[in-house]
């Protein structure tokens, strides 16, 4: 049995103390990929936004970039290249 299968008002009427609970209500899940699908939720206008789902979120779906492998001095090193070992003289007063 699923959480589709089972009607909310049964839901409140046997498992719920009455009058303390929000409305749970059949629920459209609306993906910015295009991907929508049904669940239940109390929020009232029965349509929740997302920007990622399971369709195209990069962990479900294998496409995973590694975005930085180098460290900030690797990075610091291949913009403003290698320091050479070039030790200033002190002044003499």
């Amino acid at each position: 049995m699923s959480i589709g299968d089972v009607d909310p008002a049964t839901i409140e009427r046997d498992t719920m103390k009455a009058g303390i609970h929000p409305t749970y209500v059949a629920t459209t899940v609306v993906c910015g990929c295009g991907n929508t699908f049904e669940t239940h939720s109390t929020k009232e206008s029965g349509r929740i936004n997302v920007e990622v789902c399971s369709q195209c979120h990069p962990f479900y779906t294998g496409k995973q970039k590694i975005l930085d492998t180098g460290g900030r001095v690797a990075r610091f090193e291949a913009r403003y290249g290698k320091r050479a070992d070039s030790k200033v003289p002190a002044t003499e007063s």
